[in-house]
């Protein structure tokens, strides 16, 4: 007996296999970073959808865009170096936030924030190259949207951001919320976080930075954390840190041929622009009071 293709759908559906019969429409696709085929179930342009009425009530929840244009243009262009280099074209944008937590996040759909607690703790531009660049590497391995289907279950998401494009404005703000308050609790793998280090480290050489930065910044954080345990807590629950993942970014540096012409030891010929920046950034956002 020959099924049809809808009959074969149809079964499914009786069975309750909603992931099989989505897989059958297409939720199938290839990770432009790995290559790989994998199970994605929100299509580009909704993903972007997500990210953009998210984006609104998740900087709220971090203190806003800090109101100083020369800092938020320059983590734009920062930013946008390592956008023009990534494995999957997305509508990237940069931001800082005011938070005094230091954080790094990235929204479905290419939106990217650094927290003002985390830019005070670094000391040069490729440090910062490196935490925009992992977060980049999230985006374009498609970290977030698999952390979502995780969080929130596959058919949850897909129908959340079936409504987020709805013309129902208020269906799509409350969809929104929701996925605000998933991103809110999303933790990332340790696999993930060791891919997006390599990503960011990719990223940063091809934009022309010294790679050591990521091992620079690993090493900042897991500092600050030994000593500071209670003012990373978040980071850590979020992005776990380890000192494998020092040694593992530090052993692929090593054993790229193309990273050798980068010394660890090299100054960063930008370190003075970055380190007037941060001086704006404290004058803006003062620290708060111990």
């Amino acid at each position: 007996m020959t099924t049809t293709r809808s009959g074969r759908l149809a079964l499914i559906l009786a069975a309750g296999g909603l992931l099989s019969a989505l897989a059958l429409l297409g939720g199938c696709a290839t990770n432009p970073v790995t290559g790989v085929r994998e199970m994605i179930l929100v299509p580009r342009d909704q993903e972007i959808a997500m990210g953009e009425e998210s984006a609104p009530q998740f900087e709220q929840e971090f203190g806003g865009r800090v109101p100083n244009a020369a800092l938020q243009a320059y983590v734009q262009s920062v930013g946008k170096k390592l956008a023009a280099v990534s494995d999957r074209e997305m509508p990237y944008e940069y931001a800082l936030v005011a938070s005094d937590v230091p954080n790094a996040f990235a929204l479905p759909g290419g939106k990217i924030y650094i927290t003002a607690g985390l830019m005070a703790r670094i000391s040069n531009e490729r440090q910062l190259a490196a935490v925009l660049g992992h977060e980049t590497g999230h985006v374009a391995a498609l970290h977030s949207v698999k952390g979502l289907q995780r969080e929130v279950g596959a058919s949850v998401l897909v129908e959340l951001a079936s409504r987020i494009v709805s013309a129902d404005k208020a269906d799509a703000a409350q969809a929104a919320a929701k996925v605000v308050t998933a991103l809110g609790t999303l933790k990332y793998s340790r696999d993930d976080e060791y891919q997006a280090d390599q990503i960011g480290i990719k990223y940063a050489a091809r934009a022309g930075y010294n790679p050591w930065g990521m091992v620079e910044l690993l090493t900042v954080l897991k500092n600050m954390s030994d000593s500071e345990p209670g003012t990373f807590g978040e980071m850590l629950q979020t992005h776990p840190l380890s000192s494998k993942r020092i040694a593992e970014a530090e052993a692929m540096i090593k054993g790229n041929a193309e990273y050798a012409k980068f010394s660890p030891t090299a100054p960063d010929p930008q370190a003075a622009h970055f380190i007037e920046m941060r001086r704006a950034l404290e004058k803006t956002v003062p620290a708060p009071a111990k």
